[in-house]
């Protein structure tokens, strides 16, 4: 995925420019700014109710979260893919505690090999691809 150097923003494959700043976008990932916290993925949703429920628990257990990729969905209104997923990213030190208030949720379990949450009906886990027992 294609980034911007100054916002920071993520855009789809092919997009060659940044709507915002107008520069050129750069194929890795922007540093993290000094003094900041990295964002880790914790959940990924096709829906805008699903993605402000998972925000709202979150931070109802004090973990700031935000969405990346939700802009494409909003424009289009349909997921393809996994192209326009809505992604819960949390600073990097709520991760762990995150995953596990996610996968402490009615229909999920936690990975072992990731932690990372997973539905209670998924064969493999969306982050690792591994099977789930």
């Amino acid at each position: 995925m294609p980034f911007c150097p100054k916002c920071r923003a993520e855009y789809v494959e092919g997009t060659v420019a940044c709507d915002d700043c107008g520069v050129a976008l750069s194929a890795e990932p922007p540093e993290p700014r000094a003094g900041a916290s990295a964002l880790v993925e914790v959940w990924y949703t096709h829906g805008e109710m699903d993605a402000q429920l998972m925000r709202s628990l979150l931070e109802s257990s004090g973990i700031s979260s935000m969405f990346s990729g939700e802009s494409l969905r909003l424009t289009h209104g349909f997921t393809v893919d996994g192209l326009a997923e809505v992604r819960i990213l949390v600073r990097e030190e709520d991760a762990k505690r995150a995953c596990e208030i996610i996968s402490s949720l009615d229909g999920m379990r936690q990975c072992r090999e990731c932690g990372r949450p997973a539905h209670e009906k998924d064969a493999a886990c969306h982050y690792c691809k591994k099977q789930l027992s």
